[in-house]
């Protein structure tokens, strides 16, 4: 299976070496909405330096890995098959990592208890194009969110298919929960942004308890 190196830059050091499959399916490669979060993650908007950080559907891991060069302590998830290719690109810039970073199987809709207590943050980038996957999606996201607990969700707007109708059930199932807050265009990096990639800030819904 061949693979092809992505450079990413970073602001300050050498840039992230992300190996890349040419199979194996949409985890294989790093989209634009994972560059385009992680560049915003070092605009140091959100502050990472030990924050316990939780990655899903990390694919090559490029936005976990970027938040561990900013402090973070990460565990980027995917499924079983895409295990491989986070451990190589996790070797590949361990030297770069100022936290630290750990890669882990996380199949949306499973118990999660090991990933317990709520991370400080959750990374999501470009997770929205199966219909099948919203309800395991959001059912992780409430199993595995405090009240404190940051979602930030970069994605894609597609015009194509049924991918409209997909991103429309996504956010009105997710309003159920979470409130939902999007970061203006001029709060991302200002090389890696685009009129079609979103970066949503999402927490979850304060209930209040009748005292």
């Amino acid at each position: 299976m061949a693979g092809f190196v992505r450079e990413l830059e970073r602001r300050g050091g050498p840039a992230l070496r992300l190996e890349q499959r040419a199979a194996g399916g949409v985890g294989c490669v790093v989209w634009d909405a994972a560059l385009v979060l992680a560049k915003f993650l070092e605009t140091g908007a959100c502050p990472l330096a030990r924050r316990h950080v939780l990655e899903l559907g990390a694919g090559t891991g490029a936005v976990g890995i970027m938040a561990a060069t900013l402090g973070a302590n990460v565990t980027v998830t995917d499924l079983e098959e895409l295990q491989e290719l986070l451990m190589v690109n996790i070797e590949n810039n361990k030297h770069l990592v100022t936290g630290s970073v750990r890669a882990k199987v996380l199949k949306w809709g499973e118990d999660v208890t090991e990933f317990q207590p709520p991370p400080d943050y959750i990374l999501m980038a470009d997770c929205i194009y199966y219909e099948e996957s919203l309800e395991p999606l959001l059912k992780t996201l409430k199993d595995l969110t405090g009240p404190d607990t940051c979602i930030l969700c970069c994605y894609e707007q597609r015009t194509m298919g049924k991918n409209p109708e997909i991103e429309r059930k996504y956010f009105e199932l997710l309003q159920l929960d979470f409130e939902l807050e999007k970061i203006p265009l001029d709060k991302h990096d200002e090389e890696y942004r685009s009129e079609d990639i979103h970066i949503m800030n999402i927490h979850r819904k304060q209930t209040n308890i009748p005292s």
